[in-house]
């Protein structure tokens, strides 16, 4: 990573950007919907869409602006209409997915439980599935400082779990969905801001977090699942020098962490590795890429 000066302070993150948003709702209204199905997101935190509230004891609230919430307006603009159903649980893990019921959840159901159930009922219909899975399973790892021995635990428990976990999604399906699996940013570039010492642990984290999307790029192909390119999405390889309002000179992808998520943001609001509403727009155009160009 590129060895700069720090000369800012707190980075003050950019608001949604509603003009896509808004554009394309004005495409759906010019041209309206022409297919119609359903949109399953199975994930942990990030599906729903949380953020932090500014409320210390409870600084977390579910939102309706997530990239769940972007996908369908996206593809509106392209004349699908989409009926969203979020089945996710805030620290959802590869693992918890298989085993007991998750705090979201009364035994004997759990997300996987619900989402199968789903997609039986649905079958014969034109869906969308994003699976969001992974990254708690090194989140914990990472923050506030690296341990690699950790991460390799929580790797194996991707690479071991989560292909359960799609071979039991695709078993229901029918024919035509598709299902698209998500890779993920390095919130904790974020540390690159705190010194020499914090260099260190963004180097770590993002050699982490690329390790991590290899193990899902790998897992996903496996599966036959399209694969969404999040972390090229937050510019996560890029080192080149930028200069940023409130920062300063910084490498391009701590830049687009501070700008996209909460963790810049100086407490109640952060550090916070959520995404605001312009990072979960950039989650959803990479999932829109990724996802089928005809219905």
């Amino acid at each position: 990573m590129l060895a700069v000066v720090i000369t800012g302070g707190s980075y003050v993150a950019t608001p949604a950007n509603s003009s896509v948003q808004s554009n394309a709702h004005r495409a759906l209204a010019a041209g309206g919907a022409v297919t119609k199905g359903f949109y399953l997101d199975i994930g942990a935190s990030a599906s729903l869409g949380i953020q932090p509230n500014g409320i210390p004891a409870h600084n977390a609230h579910r939102t309706k602006t997530g990239y769940a919430n972007d996908i369908v307006t996206l593809e509106n603009a392209k004349g699908v209409e989409l009926e969203l159903q979020q089945v996710g649980c805030a620290g959802e893990t590869a693992q918890s997915m298989l085993g007991k019921a998750h705090h979201c959840y009364k035994k004997p159901n759990r997300q996987l439980v619900i989402a199968t159930q789903y997609l039986v009922a649905h079958q014969g219909q034109v869906g969308l599935v994003t699976i969001d899975l992974g990254f708690n399973n090194v989140r914990t790892c990472l923050w506030p400082t690296v341990s690699e021995s950790c991460v390799a635990q929580g790797l194996a428990y991707v690479s071991r779990d989560l292909p359960r976990v799609l071979t039991a999604l695709r078993k229901v399906a029918g024919s035509r969905v598709h299902f698209v699996g998500i890779e993920y940013a390095d919130p904790f570039l974020a540390n690159y801001l705190k010194g020499p010492e914090g260099v260190v642990e963004a180097n770590l984290s993002l050699t982490a977090m690329n390790q991590l999307n290899r193990v899902l790029q790998s897992v996903y192909v496996a599966a036959h699942f399209s694969v969404a390119n999040v972390a090229g999405a937050f510019k996560s390889a890029s080192t080149s020098p930028t200069t940023t309002a409130n920062v300063g000179t910084v490498p391009t992808n701590v830049a687009v962490v501070c700008a996209k998520t909460w963790m810049c943001q100086s407490p109640p609001w952060g550090p916070d590795d959520h995404p605001n509403n312009a990072g979960y727009l950039l989650i959803a155009t990479a999932v829109v890429a990724a996802g089928p160009k005809v219905w």
